[in-house]
């Protein structure tokens, strides 16, 4: 494999098993430890072996290193080959004498030597062009080597030594992700665990409490015996930036996007807020719920507020509502991602009314608040029945009812994003395939199972307000919604990250479309900053853009309009409601006509 072929290769495995799947054929990866430090080898489809290892560098022992490794890898690796793995661990047959031991280290290598010279070269080309790196130490590559292989020798020898049972084996903590409890308390371990057994097919999974509250680990045999471990700590979304930071971590997880000081803190791992750094994992939307008595059908946010924090304290406050006497506050347990949500989105530093009933069981709520004619609570998506949900409405805006849908195209107020965060170039192997899975079918499958609403792309037909203008009503008559809308930066065409995935969901969505294509309607808007005359240009050219990007993929709109910063969906006097003003509608309607 020539050399430049060898450094794509590096920038493709560092992206992501999919990724460089897709350019360099199937691939198998191991392991060996060299002078204390891992290094990993791909195999790839053509026979070729390419070894990666940490990216500190002693730049200065780089060219002594590259004779003296040749001999000393090629007897690590050829004692390897006789111990069965690529790690030393023990056989489970000892040999009898050096003697016999040296004759069937070769007869059970001679079909490995040509791959194992193979590696020996590959590593010294990898050296030369410095994308494989030898780490700084006080011993010799030389004596580490000789040390390693020795053990080796003595471990398969010794008549008392015995193979380690998987207890005993220690695991390797391959994946840390620290953050948020809103991702990590069920939906981080619920992804973990299956990247365990579909991606690196661990035959058992086991969870493994932390020294403190909110902290596991899922612990994995694999199947060629190692034992590894994937760490996750959730202790709020902040912790995310600050451990990334100090490298305690090698995923953020937040139920908030980065923000600016942060950004500037993490800048050494490349722009923050860039499509490698940041991926949109699921949506969570939280519904207020009262009995089904309840005259009132919809509240601003403020109203919410006011009702849960004790400001309003007697539905007569409410004349909408048809009752009198004292409002009753149910809410969820204080460790709940529910409540963690309620409180960012509504309460916005109010306190809860301290009377108010603290239920760990979702179902118990809804029950609760079903039975109570002067109950009020708020719920995930899935709890809803037997109360009854009110819509809810932001300052200037039309009142949205909560369904999967409005949250999945984030018009309905009490909806976020969960984030994912890493460097644009990780240190770590799993990092980069850890993502891919979780925002691939899988993992969306696996967000929904936990109550988060998932990327996945549906079509609706949502009732339509009635001072909607007269244009737009007429373009979506007979026509559907998809569950996606593209947001915009501010004063900008361009598509921020949920944005850029959408458009390959939305591709692959549109494919199931063989017979007769729908046609294509993108309908942009924009936010209130700025000359109306402005926004009215800008609402095009962000529909305009959309239908660039699936012009691209042979895919082409047959209608495109801006409506100015009409019809907002959120509040203009916020910057989270402006950012959900920006965007890109699609419509489909049955034939092209």
């Amino acid at each position: 494999m020539k050399i430049d072929h060898l450094q794509q290769a590096a920038h493709l495995i560092n992206q992501g098993r999919k990724v460089a799947s897709a350019a360099v054929g199937e691939f198998m990866r191991s392991e060996f430890r060299y002078a204390e430090q891992r290094f990993v080898v791909y195999q790839l489809n053509e026979g070729n072996l390419f070894v990666m290892c940490g990216p500190k560098a002693n730049s200065e022992r780089i060219d002594i290193a590259v004779e003296q490794i040749r001999e000393d890898l090629l007897r690590l690796l050829t004692a390897a080959a006789l111990l069965g793995n690529a790690t030393g661990t023990a056989a489970s047959k000892p040999s009898s004498s050096p003697e016999n031991r040296d004759k069937k280290m070769v007869e059970k290598s001679g079909r490995l030597m040509p791959a194992l010279v193979a590696v020996a070269f590959v590593l010294i080309a990898c050296l030369g062009f410095g994308f494989f790196y030898l780490l700084g130490g006080k011993s010799t590559q030389q004596t580490a080597a000789s040390s390693v292989v020795a053990a080796a020798a003595n471990n398969s020898t010794s008549q008392s030594a015995a193979p380690l049972s998987v207890a005993e084996k220690p695991a390797e903590t391959i994946l840390r992700l620290h953050g948020s409890n809103t991702i990590g308390a069920k939906l981080a371990p619920a992804l973990v665990e299956t990247f365990l057994q579909r991606e690196l097919h661990a035959t058992e999974v086991k969870a493994v409490a932390g020294e403190k509250a909110d902290e596991q680990k899922l612990v994995a045999e694999l199947v060629d015996g190692r034992r590894v471990a994937v760490e996750i700590h959730a202790h709020g979304s902040s912790t995310a930036f600050k451990d990334l930071d100090a490298g305690l971590c090698d995923i953020g997880m937040a139920s908030r996007s980065v923000k600016d000081k942060e950004v500037t803190a993490l800048a050494r791992f490349g722009d923050m807020r860039g499509p490698a750094n940041e991926h949109v994992l699921a949506l969570d939307g939280i519904a207020v719920i009262v009995h089904p008595a309840n005259g009132v059908n919809e509240l601003n946010q403020d109203q919410i507020a006011a009702l849960f924090s004790g400001e309003i304290s007697d539905w007569s406050e409410l004349p909408q509502s048809g009752l009198s006497g004292p409002v009753h506050v149910f809410a969820r347990d204080h460790n709940s991602g529910t409540w963690d949500t309620f409180k960012t989105l509504v309460l916005n530093g109010k306190p809860l009314l301290e009377t108010a009933q603290r239920l760990e069981d979702s179902r118990e709520l809804t029950r609760s608040v079903a039975a109570d004619p002067t109950a009020i609570g708020f719920i995930g998506l899935p709890y809803i029945k037997p109360a009854k949900a009110i819509a809810v409405a932001e300052s200037g805006t039309q009142a949205v009812y909560p369904t999967t849908f409005t949250v999945a195209t984030e018009d309905y107020p009490l909806a976020r994003r969960l984030f994912l965060y890493l460097p644009e170039n990780p240190q770590d192997f799993y990092s980069r395939d850890f993502v891919e899975f979780a925002l691939g079918e899988s993992g969306q499958d696996i967000a929904k199972e936990i109550g988060f609403v998932e990327l996945t792309i549906h079509a609706d037909k949502p009732v339509i307000a009635s001072d909607t203008p007269d244009e737009y009503s007429q373009e979506i008559a007979d026509a559907s919604r998809l569950s996606l809308n593209f947001r915009f930066r501010t004063g900008s065409a361009s598509l921020d990250n949920r944005g850029l995935r959408d458009i390959d969901r939305l591709v692959r969505f549109l494919g199931h479309y063989p017979e007769r294509s729908p046609q294509i309607k993108l309908f942009g808007f924009a936010d209130n900053i700025g000359d109306r005359a402005v926004n009215c240009k800008l609402s095009a050219e962000r529909a305009g853009r959309v239908a660039d990007l699936l012009r691209t993929r042979g895919i082409t709109a047959d209608v495109i309009k801006g409506f100015c910063e009409d019809m907002p969906v959120a509040s203009n006097a916020t910057s989270s409601g402006r950012e959900k003003n920006r965007r890109v509608e699609i419509w489909l309607q049955d034939g092209r006509g």
